[in-house]
């Protein structure tokens, strides 16, 4: 299985680097390894990282309740598939 995860500075975010760089690993990830998915995984709430998953073309395959905790508290996470383009 792979999974793909990203994070940026404060200072580099917006300005499409972390999308660039994704966007980058995923088509190697396909073309030289014969990647036939690649999961994204992020807390609800985490908006950016959601529209950076959807700009890659991420499809979006539910919510997973409980599926951490933070501070105690239990925390629902998106999760989601990219595929190669055939």
């Amino acid at each position: 299985m792979f999974e793909l995860g990203y994070w940026a500075v404060k200072e580099q975010r917006g300005q499409g680097y972390s999308t660039e760089a994704a966007r980058a690993l995923c088509d190697w990830g396909f073309s030289a390894l014969d990647v036939h998915r690649i999961e994204w995984w992020a807390m609800v709430g985490n908006t950016a990282s959601r529209a950076l998953a959807e700009a890659l073309g991420v499809t979006a395959e539910g919510t997973l309740l409980r599926r951490s905790k933070m501070n105690g508290v239990p925390r629902d996470w998106w999760v989601g598939g990219l595929f190669p383009k055939e």
